[in-house]
């Protein structure tokens, strides 16, 4: 019986829209909202895997599209882009109450992580995890799943696994883990297939 869970974070806890720092940076860049993503997310692999800091990745973002106004405003417009998911807090908020491990395993950088944290009680919860920027790898790359396994006090044929993509869901499969894909819309059938597995 399962006796641990491992949460990825992007669309399972929280959704997220990039288009909103697109939106709040128009007026004060050089190229239009439409062309900012375009521009900005070749930085994001390094960003994520810790290869690149915030201070050179803004540096860098605020370069490739124009950007004339405050730092601050440019960092914040990258990290407020989040909405919880309210029936997957309520199940993690469960979890806790029965005394579960709860861990995270998530691809971000410390633009997010430093916001998501702060802003959002259920990230409390928690007992730990791991970010890709804080130990330079990312999923699906097996050895962040090897990773988890050595640092992490969890024995993943007991740990259930819950990602939104399926590529992570197989690798954390072939590292032992008892994965279960996420989408926000079949929370109900995520809940099920969750209970078949503790029973």
């Amino acid at each position: 019986m399962p006796d641990a869970f491992l949460f990825d974070i992007g669309n399972v806890i929280l959704s997220f829209d990039f288009t909103i720092t697109a939106r709040r940076l128009a007026d004060r860049s050089a190229v239009a909202a439409a062309d900012i993503l375009t521009l900005v997310s070749p930085l994001a692999v390094d960003l994520e895997l810790g290869a690149l800091s915030v201070d050179d990745f803004l540096k860098a973002a605020g370069e490739r599209i124009g950007y004339t106004g405050e730092t601050g405003f440019l960092r914040d417009s990258f990290a407020d882009i989040f909405e919880l998911n309210l029936p997957m807090v309520a199940f993690i908020e469960s979890l806790k109450a029965d005394g579960v491990p709860l861990y995270l395993l998530s691809n971000t950088n410390g633009i997010h992580s430093t916001f998501f944290e702060s802003t959002y009680p259920v990230f409390d919860l928690f007992d730990g995890g791991i970010y890709s920027h804080e130990v330079g790898l990312m999923k699906p790359d097996p050895a962040i799943y090897e990773l988890v396994r050595a640092t992490l006090p969890l024995d993943p044929a007991k740990t259930i696994y819950i990602d939104d993509n399926h590529a992570n869901c197989e690798a954390g499969r072939a590292a032992g883990f008892l994965s279960v894909p996420y989408a926000a819309e079949r929370h109900e059938e995520f809940l099920k297939t969750v209970a078949g597995l503790r029973k």
